[in-house]
């Protein structure tokens, strides 16, 4: 029974993932289930917290974002928590991770334009703590 459950949880999140405005009725179908137990499965995984939310994914360039990018920031260790707290209060930046390995910070930030691109760069290029920020732009989402 655990592993069945096991499964149907993961099923039920691949389709939410996929897309989240599916009804309970049509991931029962798809997954072969009673809406019943589709429905009990997603409460309980909204209730132990695995699901945590629904996100939205918009079209950027249909808001007028034309220019889409991934920050790599370097920075000091002792301004870690001070900079990741100024990082997510700019409104550009519509992502913010603190990561290991090649970056401390990634983050993905949405201008209109490149010129706003060089002043969100700029602006967080001026925080003390801040050794290096490397743009990537986003050319396509695969997934």
């Amino acid at each position: 029974m655990v592993n069945r459950t096991k499964e149907a949880d993961s099923k039920i999140i691949g389709l939410l993932m996929q897309n989240a405005d599916l009804t309970y009725k049509e991931m029962a179908n798809r997954l072969k289930l009673n809406e019943s137990t589709v429905r009990k499965r997603v409460l309980a995984l909204q209730k132990s917290g695995i699901i945590r939310r629904y996100l939205v994914e918009v079209d950027t360039e249909k808001l007028g974002y034309k220019t889409n990018v991934m920050l790599g920031l370097d920075v000091d260790p002792s301004k870690l928590m001070e900079i990741g707290k100024k990082l997510i209060a700019i409104p550009e930046t519509r992502m913010v991770y603190n990561t290991s390995g090649g970056n401390d910070f990634v983050l993905v930030v949405w201008t209109k334009d490149r010129e706003g691109l060089g002043k969100i760069v700029d602006h967080i290029s001026s925080f003390e703590g801040v050794n290096k920020v490397t743009p990537s732009f986003l050319v396509e989402r695969l997934k």
